[in-house]
């Protein structure tokens, strides 16, 4: 019996992990701010941690890439930096882990400058190196056999190149910015140039 118990107990804990785990990164709006007044956005988890900016009460598409222990603060992406809000004022709008990869998904890198964005059905890729954005066919995504919404593969066609992509859900730095991604992404591009792969971090709003 208590061996029972105790694995009732253990499967309790590890669903409430998984959970916990496949929540992030996710979009939000304010809300419960008054018209005349905004979210502050501080350097650390707590109202004694200075103010390093501030939402406005009507803002949506907050992304929050983590949060405290509690779930009391979050971790908020804000132009090239991140800080932590009060996740008393935001209610959750998006998106969906289990239904698959989100669209539009913004991913970029450095060394060299690049940048896929991704939208249902396909995408578009940028770089220095090219003369114009070369829009790709999706032709496949899904997550590994057996395992959770965590990582995701992305088959894509141009027609003259391909790219295979790998989406992993954890925070990321693109090594300019002080600001937290909550997703990396690599890239494996094959053109009639060669084979290049690229690594870098992305987002679910610019």
């Amino acid at each position: 019996m208590i061996r029972f118990l105790f694995s009732l107990f253990f499967l309790a804990m590890t669903s409430m992990a998984s959970a916990q785990v496949h929540d992030y990164p996710a979009l939000y709006r304010v809300t419960g701010v008054a018209s005349d007044d905004v979210l502050n956005v501080r350097s650390g988890p707590g109202v004694e941690n200075r103010i390093v900016g501030a939402l406005p009460p009507s803002a949506t598409q907050v992304e929050i890439v983590g949060t405290t222990q509690d779930r009391g603060w979050g971790r908020v992406s804000l132009g090239e930096v991140s800080g932590w809000v009060s996740m008393r004022y935001l209610d959750r709008i998006g998106p969906d882990w289990n239904a698959g990869l989100p669209a539009p998904l913004y991913c970029h890198g450095t060394e060299p400058f690049w940048s896929y964005e991704r939208a249902i059905g396909g995408g578009t890729f940028s770089s220095v190196a090219e003369p114009a954005p070369v829009p790709y066919a999706e032709l496949w995504s899904g997550t590994p056999s057996g395992r959770g919404p965590q990582a995701f593969g992305i088959v894509l066609d141009s027609g003259t190149s391909t790219m295979t992509a790998i989406i992993r859900r954890e925070i990321c730095s693109d090594g300019m910015s002080d600001r937290d991604f909550g997703i990396s992404g690599m890239f494996l591009r094959r053109t009639s140039q060669g084979t290049e792969v690229l690594e870098g971090c992305c987002a679910l709003v610019r």
